[in-house]
């Protein structure tokens, strides 16, 4: 009994450990996307108060195009879990994007971000950069790339121990 308790407390542990501590924002704001066949969504809807990882990323992004594979493992691995993975390809006209999704068989849905509206809004000036979003909209974890630490993140959001 005693060694479950230290088990769900060290995961608990984890989670906390798993937040990043100086976030430039705390909370997604309020937009609209817009997807790549041209409708709008809110950013609440397209989560749909599910845990996410968003993506932020651009066709001409060498960083990007690494990580890509492994938000398709982690879409294809999570999906059932409720996890959602969206991509936000940031600056790029809707034809350009439509055309890469196509080519390279992207599976997770993705947005646009043209004119840089929700990137500024967050802060952000690199590429990629990789966000955690728990169940109420408030980003958890932000990184470059999607590594154990990221992982770690998204699984104590999911109610996994890490």
């Amino acid at each position: 009994m005693n060694r479950r308790l230290i088990w769900i407390a060290l995961g608990f542990v984890g989670c906390a450990a798993a937040r990043t501590p100086a976030l430039h924002s705390s909370t997604l704001p309020a937009v609209e996307l817009t997807r790549v066949d041209g409708q709008a969504e809110s950013l609440k809807a397209a989560l749909g108060g599910s845990v996410a990882v968003i993506d932020l990323w651009a066709t001409w992004c060498a960083a990007c195009e690494l990580e890509r594979p492994k938000l398709e493992r982690l879409h294809t691995a999570y999906a059932s879990q409720g996890l959602r993975v969206i991509g936000l390809d940031v600056g790029e006209p809707p034809r350009v994007v439509a055309a890469y999704l196509a080519e390279n068989r992207v599976s997770y849905p993705n947005y646009l971000d043209p004119d840089f509206r929700l990137t500024d809004a967050l802060g952000e000036k690199r590429l990629p950069t990789i966000l955690v979003v728990d169940r109420d909209g408030l980003i958890v974890h932000r990184s470059q790339t999607l590594d154990a630490e990221t992982l770690a993140a998204i699984k104590c959001q999911l109610g996994s121990v890490p």
